[in-house]
């Protein structure tokens, strides 16, 4: 990600209608790149945001929300350990607006492929479902 620029062309997702999701990606990715993020602060940082309380279908979001606290907490710690500079921490967390809506552009992509494609979307990997089930319903239209 840190070498990408804007002359490379995204033709391949073009005829997909997502050139603003995977711009947006790019950018986020281009922006995570220049805070030099070590691995630990990067596997702490995805670990916070996975742990996100305010998911709707969550019916424990006080326990998550003091999970991602500690998480934070561990992050500043690395932080500090490592000597970086001390808005660092500031830095990352002004991500999560721009990852949010990079997360309701991808469910937003999704449920439309979902439409346009209901078989495929039905044989996507398990593990993918189990992520967006919550968020979209991969019911047979064939059903209705």
């Amino acid at each position: 990600l840190a070498t990408w620029s804007h002359d490379v062309p995204l033709s391949p997702v073009s005829p997909l209608g997502c050139d603003d999701l995977v711009s947006a990606v790019f950018e986020l990715g281009r922006n995570l790149c220049r805070l030099q993020l070590s691995d630990e602060e990067l596997a702490l940082f995805t670990a916070a945001v996975l742990l996100s309380p305010d998911r709707p279908w969550l019916t424990e979001s006080k326990k998550v929300q003091k999970l991602q606290d500690k998480i934070y907490i561990a992050l500043q710690h690395e932080i500090q350990k490592k000597h970086s500079a001390e808005d660092k921490l500031s830095k990352m967390v002004s991500k999560l607006p721009l990852m949010k809506t990079i997360c309701n552009l991808h469910l937003d992509k999704l449920e439309f492929f979902r439409l346009l494609h209901p078989e495929t979307a039905m044989n996507f990997p398990p593990l993918y479902k189990e992520v967006f089930n919550s968020e979209l319903q991969y019911s047979d239209p064939r059903e209705s």
